[in-house]
């Protein structure tokens, strides 16, 4: 086909969130980080290999990230107290799979697929027969002139609580609250300078219109190669910058829930820096401040021969405090579990990552490390 028609091209995105549960389990310890082979590996064991694909002319692979979708229990709603392990083996992998995540951004041509999915919780299901004046049924027999036949209601009844009404399908979408609907947009940029970002999957999200503008008039504008990072971090802030059309283009994106302010320092007076979610225009000298908001994303064109240089990300000195308060508890927690002869798989990989985002400042690393399996089932264990 692309001997005729080269501009087509055929994107994957290999839907893993089936194939976990049924294939490899759900919910227990050998499904974790660490436990189970990162997720690249696994696409590699079913035919898809990232390094050896990922270039290849009209092929693009997008990595799936399913965060909250499944880990609330990993299918099993409608039990309590369900074990740690039915919350993490899902958005773990999303962001702490650092051979995935390291895989799919280095192709020429990265890209992220959001999925969404809902939760099912089920009481005593129940099939019947409509009632005899039932809307529907005299909508199908109008449409079709003749009786509707085979129309029956569902339902599931369940104890009283009182809360629920008695008669209910309890199926709802999982999607963050507030701002952090946007994290995967910023991972997906901060993480793999996606050039395609896709949500879709079970159904297709409405709710949110107004956050998912707002980050594609930034996201849009920017030209469809991949760019290169500026300075070594990108946590808890990723800047990358590329010429392309005559232009110097650059992007700073926030990984995170915080704002954090961003001083920019460039080769020499950068001149007029538009920003184009807005096209407004501003004049900047050698160094630029600019504060990001929770998970934003910010683009903007400057003169060609202007270079960025390097860049200084201040996040507030509370949420610094803090994960290092938090990360220092989970590192005493690891400790007391290595005492007592206990093994969790990953653990010491996991506290020589966390050492090193202390070090480095990896904020944004440290918040999903400090709430994933590793570091929950060490405190289950420590009783912390």
């Amino acid at each position: 086909m692309r001997s005729v028609r080269p501009d087509l091209r055929v994107t994957l995105n290999m839907w893993s969130e089936p194939f976990v549960p049924n294939i490899l389990g759900s919910g227990e310890v050998r499904h974790q980080i660490y436990a189970r082979p990162s997720t690249a590996e696994l696409y590699r064991q079913a035919g898809i290999d990232v390094s050896l694909y990922g270039d290849e002319p009209g092929i693009e692979l997008d990595l799936q990230f399913d965060g909250g979708n499944r880990d609330r229990s990993g299918w099993i709603t409608d039990a309590p107290d369900l074990p740690i392990e039915k919350f993490t083996m899902f958005r773990d992998h999303d962001f702490l799979d650092a051979q995935s995540l390291a895989s799919f951004a280095e192709l020429s041509a990265s890209g992220a697929y959001i999925f969404n999915a809902w939760h099912e919780a089920w009481g005593e299901h129940k099939w019947f027969r409509c009632d005899p004046d039932d809307a529907q049924a005299r909508e199908l027999a109008f449409v079709f002139d003749k009786p509707a036949e085979g129309i029956f209601r569902i339902n599931s009844i369940y104890p009283e609580d009182g809360f629920w009404w008695d008669s209910q399908l309890r199926i709802t979408p999982a999607f963050p609250a507030g701002p952090h609907f946007m994290e995967y947009y910023a991972h997906a940029i901060a993480e793999l300078d996606a050039l395609r970002i896709t949500r879709g999957g079970l159904f297709m999200e409405k709710a949110h219109t107004e956050e998912i503008a707002k980050f594609a008039a930034a996201y849009r504008a920017l030209p469809k190669v991949k760019f290169e990072t500026v300075g070594e971090k990108t946590d808890p802030v990723a800047v990358r910058s590329v010429i392309a059309d005559a232009r110097r283009y650059f992007y700073v994106v926030n990984r995170d829930y915080y704002p954090v302010e961003v001083d920019i320092s460039f080769d020499h007076s950068a001149g007029t820096v538009t920003d184009l979610a807005t096209d407004k225009e501003q004049k900047v000298g050698k160094t630029w401040s600019v504060v990001l908001g929770p998970y934003e994303l910010r683009s903007f064109a400057a003169p060609v021969d202007v270079r960025l240089t390097g860049f200084e990300a201040t996040a507030p000195a509370q949420i610094t405090d803090a994960l290092n308060r938090e990360a220092e508890s989970a590192l005493e927690a690891m400790a007391r579990v290595q005492a007592e002869g206990r093994f969790i798989v990953g653990m010491d990989r996991m506290e020589a990552r966390i050492r090193a985002a202390m070090t480095d400042g990896r904020l944004a690393f440290l918040r999903r490390a400090l709430t994933g399996y590793v570091v929950r089932k060490s405190r289950q264990i420590a009783g912390h």
